[in-house]
């Protein structure tokens, strides 16, 4: 009896440290597939972030290269070469376009505000601004230029494309209506006419001789220095070494000077 109570003990603790035994190795499975499940959510988390940072590289990419490719017209770099020269701001170009005159001819254009003018001629990948510089005898004429790339000129003031356009269509009125005005003092109401007469003659304004040739930019005749003072009207209120009463008298011989050019009495 008491062998068979003890083989009934041995039999029960063997099966207790079985039982024991499978709870140890399934407790023991649970944080290895809990690893597992944690490893695959964060390599989706992953793969998510990953995606969204490229997609938002994508994104800023691809609104770089189209910044990059905007277009801009002949006339529009033209503008942006002359406010680089000038350099004194949009804001200032601007306040000023109630004086500005802006012709164009194929690839050259030419702006003024009543005095100087300057010219850009636009290239392939460049534009030539050609200005007025002082010099030792007075001012000069075109004597002095500067190239600017059509990159540089895009970057700092391609984001002025609407403002360009406006300021190119104020200039570009305001030179046919002066065009027309000078159409208006000629001896005929329809056109320019003058005279063979009036044309091989010579005119003398505040000392300086001038001839009539024939402006493309201008449309008409007009009254050129001999000595590189350019047109008589932008030359005369600004000539240097003349008074204030001297620049005054000779615009009034500038306009007696067209009048007799064109035929007016």
């Amino acid at each position: 009896m008491v062998l068979g109570g003890i083989r009934m003990k041995k039999t029960l603790l063997l099966g207790t440290l079985t039982v024991v035994a499978l709870g140890l190795t399934a407790c023991g499975s649970t944080p290895s597939g809990h690893q597992k499940t944690s490893s695959a959510s964060s390599s989706t988390k992953q793969a998510q972030t990953s995606s969204s940072q490229t997609s938002k590289a994508t994104s800023t990419s691809s609104a770089s290269s189209s910044s990059q490719q905007q277009t801009y017209t002949d006339a529009e770099y033209a503008l942006m070469a002359y406010e680089k020269l000038d350099g004194q701001g949009m804001a200032n170009l601007h306040s000023n376009s109630d004086r500005m005159n802006w012709y164009q001819k194929d690839n050259k254009f030419l702006v003024d505000f009543g005095g100087h003018s300057t010219t850009m001629t636009v290239n392939n990948n460049d534009v030539l601004v050609a200005y007025d510089s002082a010099t030792s005898n007075g001012m000069g004429e075109k004597n002095a230029s500067v190239n600017y790339t059509k990159a540089e000129l895009a970057k700092e003031y391609g984001q002025y494309k609407d403002t360009l356009d406006q300021l190119i269509a104020t200039g570009t009125m305001h030179a046919q209506q002066r065009d027309g005005a000078g159409s208006t003092s000629s001896a005929s109401s329809s056109s320019a006419s003058v005279s063979q007469e009036a044309l091989n003659k010579t005119y003398t304004i505040m000392g300086h001789t001038f001839k009539p040739v024939w402006a493309d930019d201008y449309k008409l005749c007009v009254l050129v220095g001999t000595d590189g003072e350019g047109e008589a009207a932008e030359w005369a209120p600004n000539a240097i070494g003349y008074s204030v009463e001297e620049r005054k008298q000779g615009m009034e011989q500038v306009s007696e000077a067209y009048k007799e050019l064109y035929g007016k009495d």
